[in-house]
């Protein structure tokens, strides 16, 4: 049973390390890693309440966050991923049109065009994809 909670406070370890799992490993520039990394860390202080912990029975195995009319992290833990977990959650969310994507992160780029989203801009270093 695949469910979700409201992020807390206390969550707010839990996310920063998701959305940094995301990003950084796509970041070959040191400099920028650590832009990234402080950027983060004040987003997530910032906006953890928009946040919400997936659970699959009673572990937590994941994350998202949407802000305004972005899905900003969608995060999986790496043994619980292709069980079909992201899909689901994708499938329940609906008040988001588009997500990010770093132009080097092909696992993400892949997820997204086979859950029907489509390309609709990039740039030197992010994709935007739209809801198909």
């Amino acid at each position: 049973m695949i469910w979700k909670k409201k992020a807390k406070k206390w969550d707010r370890l839990l996310l920063l390390d998701y959305k940094l799992k995301t990003i950084v490993p796509f970041i070959n520039d040191k400099e920028e890693q650590l832009k990234s990394i402080l950027y983060i860390n004040n987003y997530i202080k910032d906006n953890y309440n928009k946040g919400y912990i997936i659970y699959n029975n009673f572990k937590k195995v994941g994350a998202y966050i949407i802000d305004d009319d972005y899905l900003d992290l969608l995060y999986i833990e790496e043994k619980y991923r292709n069980k079909k977990i992201g899909s689901k959650i994708l499938k329940r969310l609906k008040n988001f049109n588009y997500v990010k994507v770093r132009n080097n992160n092909k696992l993400a780029l892949k997820f997204y065009q086979n859950n029907g989203f489509i390309k609709k801009s990039q740039n030197k270093n992010t994709i935007i994809l739209k809801k198909g």
